[in-house]
């Protein structure tokens, strides 16, 4: 990628607190990394809501090669700076039993500390009637107070609809390989699976290193080992 490239997206982030990357990687590499994900879902106990989070001690070798790799380092340090640290990555599927959408949240309503930023990858299309993301461009730069309703298929941090005024909400479809690439400010959420049909994506989560001197955080906490790109 070109470093004009770059610097846009850079500019980007910054003001809209997202990116997205066409092609982040093959339809045989997603097959790859769905595959995958499938194992060490079946291997640990199931997640109601959909999400599996997996830390750096927990991350086979076989997946590290595409997390961790050269192209999405080289947009993270564009981004965010030289030091990045790998934290955790989530698969993500959504079926005819798992079908309910994400409510609006801000991932760091979950984690706290140093802001995060995590990768969004399309395994399979992911379109409105498959669930795909929601965004509010720009939102990233206040966070919003979170509601506690009570445990909602493992979502208990939620923005509640009525906090939602006026405000440009953004679909998401991708391809597959397609990435977004966002702030853990910024606010999203999810469509609920209309058609029944499975569908997968992986989000890894990144740090800046430099900032380890903040207060640890509920991600950091969970951690052991250190993965830097």
């Amino acid at each position: 990628m070109k470093t004009s490239e770059l610097i846009c997206q850079s500019t980007q982030y910054e003001e809209s607190g997202f990116i997205q990357i066409k092609q982040l990687f093959s339809k045989d590499q997603c097959e790859e990394i769905k595959n995958i994900s499938k194992r060490i879902c079946a291997e640990n106990e199931h997640a109601p809501s959909g999400v599996h989070v997996f830390h750096v001690d927990q991350m086979p070798k076989d997946i590290q090669k595409y997390i961790c790799g050269q192209s999405i380092a080289s947009i993270l340090k564009t981004i965010i700076g030289p030091e990045i640290e790998f934290l955790s990555f989530k698969p993500v599927f959504k079926s005819a039993k798992v079908h309910f959408g994400t409510p609006w949240h801000q991932d760091w309503a979950y984690w706290k500390g140093s802001h995060k930023i995590s990768i969004w990858i399309a395994l399979d299309e992911a379109t409105i009637e498959n669930g795909c993301l929601r965004i509010i461009p720009g939102s990233h730069k206040n966070f919003r107070e979170h509601a506690r309703p009570g445990s909602n298929n493992g979502f208990d941090n939620r923005i509640m609809d009525g906090q939602i005024l006026d405000e440009e909400i953004v679909d998401v479809p991708l391809n597959v390989g397609d990435a977004i690439f966002f702030h853990d400010c910024l606010m999203h959420s999810s469509y609920e699976n209309t058609i029944g049909l499975d569908r997968w994506s992986l989000i890894p989560t990144y740090r800046d290193k430099s900032l380890n001197h903040l207060e640890s955080t509920n991600m950091e906490n969970f951690t052991m080992g250190t993965i830097l790109l």
